[in-house]
Order: C-alpha cells, then sequence, then structure tokens
C-alpha cells in the first residue's frame, strides 16, 4: 500500500539533496519538523518550537555489535566509548560532558545489535556551540591511545557490573547457543579478555582494531540525526548543514544478516538455565522474517495482541486458573535487518515448573485455535485504532529520548512517516498471518529456555561469556508431535470487542496554552479526605491523573501486618487482570501499593471511561473473594522478592541500607521474611476489613476533568467504601509521618551488608546536613550540580574506581544531604579514601572557579531546575509528592530557581565548611558497605580471573520508597548497552588545547587521608535508640494534620 508522498522542495543549497516539509505528526503536537537529506547521504530531522526548555540531538548510526570482527567481540561497543574522547578540533577528554553537563543537560550512548546512538540536551542557547563540538566526534575524532585504556577498563566493568543480572545471562545464553557461524551468537558488550588478553596474545593492536573498524563501518550514508531547538527550521537548517556536511561519506551498505540465526540444529531444543535469583521462567522463541520493508502491514503486533492478551478466554486467564502462571508476554522482538523473532516469556508457578510441557502445550492449543478461526479483521481494526488513538495523543518524552528514539527509527521509515511509522497499521494481510502461524510458530521450529534453581544439579554445562549454568538437550519427540497435533478447547478463545477504547476526546479547558501547568488547589477537606485539584491548560491532552494515598497505620504495625497488606494488594491486582487488561489497551492504567502507612492507588489515562476503571478497582478492593489456590502463588511470589533482596545489585542494596539506618522506624526484609510463611489466608481476610474501616484520604485529580467531577469522584469513593460500612474518620493519635534520625555532629558511622550473587562492593557516603527548606535545598541542589561532573570525571573516567559513580542530593523523609555511590571491585577502603580525597578537593575546585565559570554552571543548574515535565503523568507525579511528603509546595521549582539564581560562591563555600569539610566538627557521616558474601565468592566464574576490576552499569531498576525523594544514577541498560549518564561542570572550549598535561593536573595525588576511625554500627535496633529525631519537614501551604475524627 502507498505511503502517504513526501513534499519535497528542490533545495538551492547544494549540500542539501532533498527537503521533506509535511512530516506526519499528531493533531496534538503543536512543534513544526522538517525532513533533509544532505548531500553525503546523512538524514536530518529538524524539530522547531519557541518555547522549548531543553533542546537536543541525537545522532545514530546503523551499525553495532553485529558488525564485530569475530576474533575481537565488544568493538562497536568499545568504540561507543572512545568516541566522546576529544576530537581533532576539539581535544580535551572531558570538554563535551563539560559544555553538556555544565549547562543543565545530560548526555548517553547505547549500542545494540545493529544501531549505536549517541544524544544529549542541552540549555536551548547553547545548541550551536553543543552541536559544533559533537558533531566533530563524527567528523575527526581522536581515538587517543592515552584514554584507550582506561576506557577499556570502563567497557570491561560494564561486563563486570551485569555478569549476576540474570537478563544479560539468559540473552547471552540465547545467543552463545545459536548458530555459531551467525554473527547473532557473538559477545557483544566485550571485557579485558577479549579486547585485551587474546588480542594481546595474537600480536593484535587494539586500538589499530578500533581505528580499522571505525573506518570500515561508519559513514555518513548510515548516519542519521534528530536535532530540536528554540530555533526556527531555517536557522536549524542552516546550523546543521553547516555543521554535519563535513562528515565523510564512504558509500557504505547497508547491512543484511542472515535470516536464520538459531540454524536447524538448534531448533526443538531445551536449555535448562540456573539462574541468580529466586525464579521460574519459561520462555519459547522462533525466528521469523524481517517485515520492516511491509512495516504497515504489521502481521505480528496481531498475533501478539493475541497470544498476549490477558482477558477472558486468553493463554494467560487459562494458566492463571490452572495455577500455572502468573504473567505472561508475548510479542515480536526485532533484532537486525533479515531476521527478527517471536517470543512467548511466562512467568511460572511451583506447579507450572513441574507441568512445564504442559504450559507449552497450552501455548500451542491457543495457537491451532487462531489457525482454525483465521485472522479475523475486525481485530486488525482494533489495534488499529490502539495505534492510531496512542500516536494522536502521545506524550512528549524527554528531549534527549525523544531525539534518540527519533534518530534510531529514521531509516526504518520513510522521512514522511518517521515520526508515526511504528504506529503505522494501513494494510490488513490476513496471508502474512497464516504464513507466521502455519510455517514459523510451530513446534518444530521453536527453541525453549527454562529457568529455575531446581536445575542446579542437572546444569552441567557452562555458558563462556556470563558462566551460567545450563543443559542444553533436545525437547522429547512425544512434546513435538502432541503440539502438532492439539485437541481445541472452549477455554480458548477469541476476546470480545474493546467496551473500554474512548470515543470523546473533547478538551475540558478553554484557557489558551498556559506556559507552565496550572497549580493544585485544595477543593474540599473534611474528616474523611482531603482533595486536591488542577485542571490542565498545559498539556492540552484528553487525559486524567486520579491519586489516592488510603492512610492507616495498621498496615505496617508489624513486619506480619505489612506483609499481609502486600499479599492483599497483589491478590487485589491479580484478581483485576482479566478485566483490566481491555482497559490498559483502551489507554487506561492504575497502580495498586502497599505504603509503610497504608495503600496508594493511581488512576490515569484517556479521561472518558476513566471513571468505571477506579470504580472497578475500588469494587474489588472492598469485595475480594480470596481463593485457597491464588492466595498460596501470591503468598509464594511475595516471599521471592524478599528472598531475592540479596541478589540485588550492591549499590542499590546500598541505597536501601542508608534508607533503612536514617528511618525512626521500618521493617528490614529479615524481618518481613521471618514471618511470612506463618500467614494464613484466614489472616489476610480478617486483616481487609480491619485495614478498610478507617482511614483518611489525601487525593490529587489532575488533567482533563472538571472541578464538579472531580468532587463526584470523590464522593463515589466515600459511598464504594461506606456501603460496606468501612470508612470510619481515623483517630488523631493514628496520623503520625515516618521520620528521620539526627545523625550526631561530628559521628563517622559505618554498616556493612552482605550481598549472595556479586562479586563487586559497593559503597554509599551520606553527610546529613539539614532539613528540607527551600533556601537549603536551592543550596545543595547548586552544590551538587558543581561537583557531580567532576566526581565522574574524576573516580570514574581517571581513577576506573567502578562503573556507577554518581555524587549528588539525597532526600528522605524531610531531610536530605550529600551522598557520593561507587560500586567497584576494590577493597571499600581504599574507595572510601579515594571519594574523601575527591570531597576534599572540591573546597579548592570551588575556590578557583573563575566568575564566568561560576555563572555559568549556576545558569546550568536553574536550566534544569525551572525545566517543566514532558510528560503530564511526570507532572502529575511532582504535585502528587507534595502531597505524601506534606509539603505542598506546588510551585516549588520557580521559588527554589529564583534562590539558585541569588547564590553566590561564598555561600557555597560557607556550606563546605560546615556540613562537608573532613574537619568541621559539624560533619555527620554514614557509610555503608555492600560487600560480597561468602556465597557469592564461592561461585565459580572463569572470567574473573582473567580481569583487573569489577564495576556495574547505571540500569536504574525500581527501588521501594514511602515518601522519599532521591536523586540516583539515571543511566539505563534496557536489553541494549548503554553509558553512564554523565554529570556535570562548565568551562569555555578552547578549540586548540591539548589535554595530556592539563589530565595530569586534574588527576588527584595518590595519598592517603588520616581519616577519623569509624564507629561501626553493631546493634541497629540499640543505635537507633539512642539517636533523636528531625521534625517533619515545613508544610507550605499551613496545613500539617488534617481534620480528623472530632473527639
Amino acid at each position: 500500500m502507498a505511503i502517504d508522498t513526501e513534499m519535497q522542495t528542490s533545495p538551492s543549497d547544494s549540500t542539501i539533496t532533498r527537503i521533506v516539509n509535511n512530516i506526519k505528526k499528531s493533531e496534538s503536537d503543536s512543534w513544526n519538523y522538517r525532513g533533509l537529506e544532505l548531500s553525503n547521504e546523512m538524514l536530518v530531522v529538524l524539530i522547531s518550537h519557541p518555547n522549548i526548555d531543553k533542546a537536543a540531538a541525537a545522532l545514530d548510526v546503523t551499525i553495532g555489535s553485529l558488525a564485530d570482527p569475530r576474533n575481537v567481540p565488544g568493538i562497536a561497543h568499545f568504540l561507543e566509548h572512545m568516541l566522546f574522547m576529544g576530537s581533532s578540533k576539539y581535544q580535551g577528554e572531558n570538554e563535551y560532558s563539560k559544555l553538556i553537563e555544565g549547562n543543565g543537560g545530560n548526555s548517553n550512548a547505547f549500542t545494540s545489535g545493529d544501531h549505536t546512538n549517541f544524544y544529549f540536551d542541552i540549555n536551548p542557547s547553547l545548541l550551536p556551540e553543543a552541536l559544533d563540538v559533537f558533531a566533530q566526534f563524527f567528523i575527526a575524532p581522536l581515538f587517543a591511545a592515552s584514554s584507550t585504556d582506561r576506557e577499556l577498563e570502563a567497557v570491561n566493568s560494564e561486563f563486570e557490573g551485569n555478569l549476576s543480572k540474570d537478563a544479560w545471562r539468559l540473552s547471552q545464553l540465547e545467543k552463545s547457543t545459536s548458530d555459531p557461524d551467525h554473527p547473532y551468537s557473538g559477545f557483544s558488550i566485550g571485557n579485558t579478555e577479549t579486547l585485551r588478553v587474546t588480542p594481546k596474545q595474537c600480536g593484535i593492536d587494539i586500538r589499530e582494531v578500533l581505528l580499522d573498524f571505525h573506518k570500515a563501518e561508519y559513514s555518513s550514508n548510515r548516519m542519521s540525526l534528530a536535532v530540536l531547538g528554540n530555533q526556527s527550521l531555517d536557522e536549524l537548517q542552516s546550523l546543521v548543514v553547516k555543521i554535519f556536511k563535513d562528515v565523510p561519506n564512504k558509500k557504505l551498505k547497508k547491512k543484511q544478516y542472515a535470516c536464520d540465526p538459531y540454524g536447524e540444529i538448534n531448533r526443538k531444543t531445551i536449555c535448562y538455565i540456573v539462574p541468580v535469583k529466586e525464579y521460574r521462567h519459561l520462555a519459547i522463541h522462533w525466528v521469523i522474517p524481517d517485515h520492516k520493508n511491509i512495516y504497515y502491514c504489521n502481521p505480528e503486533s496481531y498475533l501478539s495482541h493475541l497470544i498476549g492478551h490477558e482477558g477472558d478466554g486468553s493463554i494467560l486467564s487459562y494458566l492463571k486458573k490452572s495455577g500455572l502462571a502468573i504473567e505472561l508476554v508475548s510479542g515480536e522482538r526485532n533484532s537486525a535487518p533479515g531476521f527478527n523473532f517471536f517470543t512467548v516469556d511466562v512467568e511460572l508457578t511451583i506447579e507450572g515448573l513441574n507441568r512445564w510441557k504442559q504450559v507449552i502445550y497450552i501455548i500451542y492449543q491457543y495457537i491451532a485455535m487462531l489457525r482454525k478461526d483465521e485472522p479475523k479483521e475486525w481485530i486488525f481494526d482494533e489495534c488499529k485504532n490502539f495505534n492510531s488513538m496512542n500516536f494522536q495523543f502521545r506524550e512528549k518524552e524527554r528531549p534527549d529520548d525523544f531525539v534518540s528514539s527519533l534518530a534510531g527509527r529514521m531509516r526504518d521509515y520513510p522521512l514522511v512517516e518517521c515520526l508515526s511509522g511504528e504506529y503505522e497499521m494501513r494494510e490488513f494481510r490476513p496471508d502474512l498471518i497464516k504464513e507466521l502461524l502455519n510455517e514459523y510458530l510451530i513446534p518444530s521450529r521453536m527453541r525453549v529456555f527454562l529457568a529455575s534453581k531446581e536445575f542446579t544439579s542437572i546444569a552441567t554445562e557452562k555458558e563462556k561469556w556470563f558462566d551460567t549454568q545450563y543443559k542444553k538437550e533436545y525437547l522429547p519427540e512425544e512434546l513435538i508431535e502432541k503440539c502438532e497435533t492439539c485437541e481445541l478447547i472452549p477455554e480458548l478463545h477469541l476476546h470480545s470487542p474493546n467496551e473500554f477504547i474512548p470515543t470523546d476526546f473533547h478538551l475540558l479547558s478553554s484557557e489558551k496554552t498556559l506556559l507552565r501547568p496550572e497549580l493544585p488547589t485544595k477543593i474540599k477537606e473534611n474528616e474523611f479526605y482531603r482533595l486536591y485539584y488542577a485542571e490542565d491548560s498545559f498539556y492540552k491532552l484528553p487525559k486524567a491523573y486520579l491519586f489516592f494515598e488510603f492512610r492507616n497505620p495498621l498496615g505496617s504495625v508489624d513486619p506480619i501486618h505489612s506483609n499481609m497488606n502486600a499479599i492483599y494488594i497483589e491478590l487485589v491486582e491479580d484478581s483485576l487482570t482479566e478485566f483490566v487488561y481491555p482497559a490498559e489497551l483502551g489507554g487506561l492504567q492504575y497502580e495498586l501499593s502497599a505504603l509503610n502507612y497504608g495503600i496508594q492507588l493511581t488512576v490515569h489515562g484517556f479521561n472518558h471511561k476513566i471513571k468505571q476503571l477506579l470504580d472497578k478497582v475500588l469494587d474489588r478492593m472492598v469485595n475480594i473473594k480470596i481463593e485457597k489456590q491464588s492466595f498460596e502463588i501470591i503468598k509464594e511470589k511475595v516471599k521471592r522478592s524478599l528472598q531475592n533482596f540479596r541478589r540485588e545489585v550492591p549499590y542499590q542494596m546500598a541505597y536501601f541500607g542508608v534508607t533503612y539506618l536514617t528511618a525512626e522506624h521500618q521493617w528490614n526484609k529479615d524481618e518481613l521474611l521471618s514471618c511470612i510463611d506463618g500467614i494464613t489466608m484466614h489472616d489476610v481476610e480478617a486483616f481487609i476489613p480491619r485495614m478498610l474501616t478507617r482511614f483518611f484520604t489525601d487525593s490529587l485529580m489532575y488533567g482533563n476533568l472538571t472541578k464538579d467531577q472531580a468532587l463526584e469522584y470523590m464522593t463515589s469513593i466515600e459511598r464504594k467504601f461506606q456501603e460496606k460500612r468501612y470508612y470510619q474518620p481515623l483517630f488523631p493519635s493514628m496520623w503520625f509521618n515516618q521520620r528521620e534520625l539526627i545523625l550526631p555532629e561530628g559521628c563517622n558511622y559505618a554498616y556493612s551488608m552482605l550481598n549472595d550473587a556479586h562479586k563487586l562492593h559497593a559503597i554509599e557516603i551520606y553527610l546529613q546536613c539539614f532539613q528540607q527548606t527551600l533556601e537549603n535545598n536551592a543550596l545543595l541542589e547548586l552544590f551538587c550540580h558543581l561537583v557531580d561532573e567532576p566526581c565522574f570525571d574524576q573516580l570514574r573516567t581517571k581513577e576506573q574506581l567502578g562503573y556507577v559513580v554518581s555524587a549528588g542530593a539525597r532526600r528522605s523523609r524531610g531531610v536530605q544531604g550529600f551522598r557520593v555511590i561507587v560500586q567497584s571491585a576494590r577493597e571499600l577502603d581504599h574507595v572510601n579514601q579515594r571519594i574523601e580525597l575527591f570531597i576534599e578537593s572540591m573546597r579548592d575546585y570551588i575556590l578557583t572557579m573563575s566568575d564566568e565559570q561560576f555563572k555559568k554552571q549556576r545558569e546550568g543548574c536553574m536550566v534544569k531546575k525551572v525545566e517543566v515535565p514532558k510528560k503530564m503523568r511526570s507532572q502529575g507525579n511532582r504535585f502528587w509528592m507534595e502531597i505524601t511528603n506534606h509539603q505542598f509546595c506546588f510551585d516549588r521549582s520557580q521559588l527554589e530557581g529564583e534562590i539558585i539564581q541569588n547564590l553566590e560562591r561564598n555561600d557555597l563555600i560557607c556550606f563546605y565548611d560546615h556540613y562537608i569539610s573532613l574537619n568541621s566538627i559539624h560533619r555527620r557521616k554514614l557509610a555503608l558497605h555492600v560487600n560480597p558474601s561468602s556465597l557469592a565468592l564461592q561461585k565459580p566464574n572463569d572470567e574473573t580471573n582473567n580481569v583487573e576490576q569489577e564495576y556495574d552499569s547505571t540500569a536504574t531498576d525500581e527501588i521501594e520508597t514511602e515518601q522519599v525523594e532521591v536523586i540516583i544514577p539515571t543511566g539505563a541498560i534496557h536489553g541494549e548497552i548503554k553509558l553512564t549518564e554523565q554529570p556535570v561542570i562548565i568551562e569555555k572550549l578552547n578549540e586548540t588545547t591539548t589535554t595530556t598535561t592539563n589530565e595530569a593536573e586534574n588527576v588527584l595525588p595518590k595519598k592517603e587521608l588520616n581519616l577519623p576511625q569509624a564507629e561501626w554500627i553493631d546493634n541497629i535496633h540499640v543505635w537507633k535508640s539512642k539517636l533523636s529525631c528531625y521534625p517533619l519537614a515545613q508544610s507550605y501551604d499551613k496545613i500539617d494534620v488534617p481534620v480528623l475524627c472530632k473527639l
């Protein structure tokens, strides 16, 4: 089917061969777009809007780890690291990060199988300067020999940090057990062995390999550039053409890979895998054709919609009723030009693990039903409507994420559809759907991966790179034959048409678009609830966000009640799956979570039918009927989560440890785990009415809804609970907030935790400072902004202490301080010394900074502070945090930004001397050490013997927080390899500077400080009993305790 015709303008500039002015965008998108093809065959998309508060750019190269030389795996990823280490024009190794981070921006990069993607955002006024520095990496990169060894260690530390992550281990095992002659079987991330030891043994100069790879694979005709700025499209065009026209074009052909990465010999096989964490997982993989050239037909989306459905008649519904599974996800996994995968992933119950063959058979029974029923055009139209709706009303992303994603897909679609291509479903092709069902998703072409700790005794093989224990064998022939001749059963059938698809997208606000979101106001308060409301006149989307906190301290009165609260929430969510899934497809979602002081519910999405979903969730909370089978499955799931705590990434354990130690009262994981086995179904049934009988509700309703609707929804909630004689006012003595312990002045506490999975160490050094106020927040944030980039540059880039290195503010329960996190293979005494030495150097760094530098740093901090969230939900979450933290300062960013603007250098020096300096009698230090346990150390790991250091990526998983605001490292690895998101400094760039001398001057001396003796915490409960607590943080709405029960 034809695509929308490109409206091309004949360029007058010889450096441009094509201009596309009619890029398809959504009706709600006010940004302006233009597509270009430069004479060097680089594709460009320009995005312009006068009111953006961050500019951004990304360049994507359609080459990745699949192109690695077979004898040097990891070279594409290594090149990604090395590319930013200076250029001929800007030779400073960290000049790029200084410019970006010092001006309120972020930079990052990642490598996947067939893409390498580089991106940044920055203060809009500095986009031209940043683009010039950025472009030089693709025109004349240095690949300096002086940086090679250190960045090689960074790559290795990234590998080491992923060694005990099950997602990485299983992914590499799947690759390593594929066809060895296909590049898919390679090792993408690289490590010391592949990039140093083996090349050296073979007489290979790794830098020469790097240069050869860049010369052979990087070319402008494989590059796509996306640039977002507040300049006009014509101005952006002139800027980009001038800067990027000199990127060399080597006329390289588009890579195309062989269509079968598995090979016939690997079909009909199963790998029994021993994971690091406690979990049971079944995955079925099929190789399918690459349909990217007919993306608008999207047969994979049709099948994913059905096989992954969770409503009545679905695979998951039947598996759950049979007690065999907890979750199921299916879909295509596009890998590279030439081949593709379709996968089904199932989280199994204990019974499901024992009957895994039956689970596979049920999946094929459903597929057989799809073959018999023939493809349905109404289902295709349903998917088409979902995609169209999501495209028309999609929310803006962070600028750097937006341009990164756009650049990465620009060569997958015509330029006119670069925004809409992934949403397009124009042509119903039942022949392609039937081809997938009849020729590809069949038993004789599948590979099965089954993961559980139960296979320890039989898993006699080890994967080469991650040392994963597994056993590979052929599936029983009788299972293959049985799956080929499935009997159809009535329990598996197509779903009904979705009743949750919204049809009313009318915007209720008559206000013109505001420059900033409207602030919430309290519209009602009584002894039952306190309701805040804000109409949206900024994002202009037909969506609403409803937040509720049902406050009752019974939910955490002891570890047993805390566990029962968690089990209750899981049971409600589990029981709602069939009903809620169609709502999710229709753009509605909910989250239910157990808190220290009750339960939190969030319902959000298209406002047209949001009331129906809210009513259903509340009804299930009130009227849930617990079944024995479901109870046992959910209890075991909660228990497994607690058991896996000591297998988390070490720096995340350190984060939890500081949160736990500084809390006036909080149950630890061991306490929760010790009592979960004794909880019965009757206990939970008795807990629910006690939990719901007496509570207070805080609520925020924000978005495309009226004040009357907000009041109506709140009244409906009140009525729903009171129908069961629930919802009596909370007693005043039951209203209390978690408070933070005051660390005594001059203290130097330390505490150690053990990790059972990782051989890495981690340390969080926390210097507690003061309570949260506008002035204190501004002061701490400016200090953190100044020191963050030097911390990364010194401890990570120069000293290579670890891949996770971050400095910033730590906020918890209304109190805040400065913290440094490092995850490392080094002994923590050494790491502690180097961190303290770095902290000591920061006084002179701030003191000797030029006035111009300081003002630019301050401006960069302000840019970050006042930036409006790009997503409506992010803004809603920001408002909601003010309510749950009971501070109610909804215009915080503007107020603190104004304070930052007036801070002077001497303010920071005084702050440093009082709270941060090692010589200050007022300094309050808590160091949380995480070390590998004997269990982690005794795990064999062939690769660890060949490397010098171990580090981790900065993938940030979800961390449990209760009314906690924290700043943590935010780089991400989601199945792809990414660099750390680097922090902040600013200097004026000198185009001709060399760095060898400067770098030598900037390296901290190899001296040891005479640190005070640490006081190790032995008995936490005794230690806490000797400390007092901070008062609650100031409420800016003059609200502390609401109107509660009138006694």
